[in-house]
């Protein structure tokens, strides 16, 4: 109790004594590092000296390459004169003599009998090639599809006012015999429709048409063939 006015006393210096501590510590490090650089300190001189450069060498020449020597080419040989050929000597050949004479006591010697010569050989005459047979099956199956297509391009519906009312449909069947120069020699119905109009239009039809010929080869050894032809009527 009794130290603490003396305290309160000197407490401004007390106040001051940590910034003196601290200050002298700076001033003896400060002092130690100054110490430090004096000893690092090179008591000699340094001494700088100029010095002149040598001149750079002269350049040097440089070397002249001489150029190969040209090869000397070897002195032509020169070609021996080519004999000239000398003409060849014309021989003169002797006139013909002719024969002497027969004189009158000299032998006659008769020629030999000429010997006919033979006949040429002539050679026998060669058959020309058979034809190729004819297909007369197809031909006659053809004919028979023009002759329908025919009736069917002429055939007319029925006119009339029984026609028109009662306006009939079928197919008619009909027969009919040609000559083999297309004429027709008879007709028929074969299988009716059941309609006297229909049926009357298709023996017309056949009275109408013109048949052309039959072909060459066709149904050998008849003078008449018999057909027959669908023709089928709609109302138009």
């Amino acid at each position: 109790m009794m130290n603490l006015p003396l305290l309160f006393r000197f407490r401004e210096p007390l106040a001051t004594l940590p910034s003196l501590v601290v200050l002298a510590v700076l001033i003896i490090a400060g002092v130690q590092k100054a110490t430090e650089l004096k000893r690092k300190e090179d008591p000699q001189p340094v001494q700088i000296a100029l010095m002149e450069l040598p001149p750079p060498p002269p350049p040097q020449p440089k070397p002249q390459v001489e150029p190969p020597p040209k090869p000397v080419e070897p002195p032509k040989k020169q070609e021996a004169p080519r004999p000239v050929a000398k003409p060849a000597p014309v021989k003169q050949t002797p006139a013909p003599v002719d024969p002497a004479p027969p004189s009158a006591n000299a032998p006659v010697v008769p020629a030999p009998p000429s010997t006919p010569a033979a006949p040429p050989v002539q050679a026998a005459p060669v058959a020309p090639p058979a034809p190729p047979p004819v297909n007369t099956a197809n031909i006659e199956q053809t004919y028979v599809g023009q002759l329908r297509a025919h009736l069917n391009s002429i055939k007319r519906y029925p006119t009339g006012r029984e026609a028109s009312t009662l306006r009939p449909q079928g197919k008619v069947r009909v027969w009919f015999v040609l000559r083999r120069d297309g004429s027709v020699v008879d007709s028929g119905i074969e299988s009716s429709s059941n309609s006297m109009l229909l049926d009357d239009a298709a023996r017309k039809t056949i009275n109408r048409a013109a048949f052309a010929p039959f072909p060459d080869d066709t149904y050998k050894g008849e003078s008449t063939h018999r057909f027959t032809a669908d023709l089928d009527f709609i109302p138009v």
